[in-house]
């Protein structure tokens, strides 16, 4: 991984290496298989009962690996946790339950204050894992967070920050049994240094492996050999821009300036080779509500410099007047130092000074975390929901906005808490591509690509990508 798991606490995170260790350790009433298709983990069967509520059975033959049996009791206390604590992560997602109700045994009732569609993938998420309630009761957060009760196929042997973590088999575990007899997931920030351990054996499966070293992993013969795999995802590589007031991005002409002034299709053709196509959506193009007008490399791409150029001088701007601070990550996304100097030379091109700040991953996450981003932020963001409203929560909820991009359009509000409620399949859809465009010409984000995930893999092993791009274990294994 090209970063470390950032917390030991599923509900205060949103983060796909720490979703990939929760989904290995921990349980959650659901999970997406392979073909993304919702399956029952905890949950042997559910019940909408009408547009607010939902009743679940649990199933009675699952324990934690300190020997309590997970029951109803635990369910509601995690769910009321997450639901309730507003200083967690995972808390913009589930504040809509507003009550957990216990009405036997194996069975709990959600109810919600507005209708939520979108409840079995809320429920699926690695934020909404179930923790051992009867043991944080007894011993405290802390105690669980220094050392993990698991429920997962797998159970957490160490974890040395910034380094590794190591899972082995959870002989309790209640489904198939774990595939690996341990499984060692090391954190190597730098692009150079994870192809290097992948071509000398040091390792057996590495993400975003950069362009220049395409040919070298699929030619390399060495040991077992190697090989590229491609998959799809949902990730928009974007710029976040910080539209709070005394800030230059607060100026809508400097928004659309920048958008102006970067060659999208450069950066998917040139710097990508293909691995991303041009966008103006925040929303994948396999998740339903995605506007396809805001996508590819005609309706993706703004590109016009001398429009830039005429945009800042309408708002007063002389050349080398606008400075701004831009953050970006080096080696946590595909050619992502490589692309953040790029939009920096597209951006001085047309009089807009940039005083680039390249971060390691860790930092990045904090950044965007603890909304530390100055004028320039730029991220990969995937739809860990894979529901269009799961996104669009960034340009409408205040939690996600307030002290970020400070972005605030009541229209788009009005919107989103039209289409966080409606049943109606293609009637969401609608109100989320209405959503997009709105959002596209405001810019409080420009999104630059949809990015495609480069693996590369040892061919001692076999490896299927997720739309998610999770990296889960038993998802991996040995060549026939």
């Amino acid at each position: 991984a090209a970063s470390d798991i950032i917390t030991m606490d599923p509900h205060d995170q949103n983060q796909t290496n720490t979703g990939d260790l929760f989904k290995s350790i921990g349980s959650q009433l659901f999970v997406r298989d392979l073909d993304f298709q919702l399956q029952g983990d905890l949950c042997t069967e559910y019940e909408q009962v009408d547009d607010l509520t939902w009743t679940f059975k649990i199933r009675d033959d699952a324990k934690f690996s300190n020997g309590d049996p997970i029951t109803v009791e635990d369910v509601k206390w995690s769910l009321d946790r997450v639901s309730s604590d507003e200083s967690l992560v995972g808390y913009i997602y589930f504040k809509y339950i507003s009550d957990v109700e216990i009405l036997d045994d194996s069975t709990v009732k959600i109810t919600t204050e507005s209708p939520r569609p979108d409840m079995l993938s809320l429920l699926c998420m690695s934020s909404s894992t179930i923790l051992p309630s009867k043991y944080i009761e007894a011993n405290g957060m802390e105690a669980y967070i220094k050392e993990p009760v698991c429920s997962g196929p797998y159970l957490l042997k160490e974890w040395i920050p910034d380094n590794h973590y190591t899972l082995i088999p959870n002989p309790d575990y209640y489904g198939e049994p774990a595939s690996w007899e341990e499984v060692i997931v090391r954190a190597i920030p730098e692009s150079s240094t994870r192809v290097s351990e992948l071509l000398t054996g040091g390792v057996d499966l590495i993400y975003n492996v950069p362009v220049n070293e395409w040919d070298r992993v699929s030619g390399n013969t060495e040991g077992y050999g190697t090989s590229l795999v491609y998959g799809e995802t949902s990730r928009i590589m974007l710029v976040l821009l910080r539209m709070t007031d005394g800030w230059v991005c607060k100026d809508p002409l400097v928004r659309e300036a920048i958008e102006c002034a970067i060659d999208k299709n450069a950066i998917c053709d040139t710097l990508l080779l293909g691995a991303g196509t041009p966008t103006r959506s925040r929303i994948g193009s396999s998740v339903v509500g995605f506007n396809d007008d805001l996508f590819g490399k005609e309706k993706g791409d703004m590109y016009d410099p001398e429009r830039a150029k005429q945009l800042l001088a309408q708002g007063g701007y002389s050349e080398g007047q606008i400075e701004v601070n831009m953050t970006a990550s080096s080696g946590r996304y595909l050619m992502d130092a490589e692309m953040a100097q790029m939009i920096a030379a597209y951006l001085e091109a047309v009089g807009i000074k940039v005083n680039l700040e390249l971060v390691d991953a860790t930092v990045l996450s904090n950044m965007f975390s603890g909304k530390e981003n100055k004028d320039l932020f730029m991220i990969g963001l995937s739809d860990g929901q894979y529901d269009g409203c799961y996104p669009l929560a960034q340009f409408c909820d205040p939690i996600r906005t307030e002290g970020q991009s400070d972005y605030d359009n009541p229209e788009i509000v009005e919107l989103y808490q039209q289409a966080r409620v409606e049943r109606e399949p293609e009637k969401r859809a609608e109100l989320s591509r209405q959503i997009q465009a709105i959002a596209s010409e405001d810019r409080p984000q420009i999104c630059i690509a949809q990015m495609k995930a480069i693996f590369g893999v040892s061919n001692r092993v076999t490896f299927n990508p997720r739309m998610d791009t999770n990296i889960l274990p038993d998802e991996v294994s040995l060549a026939k």
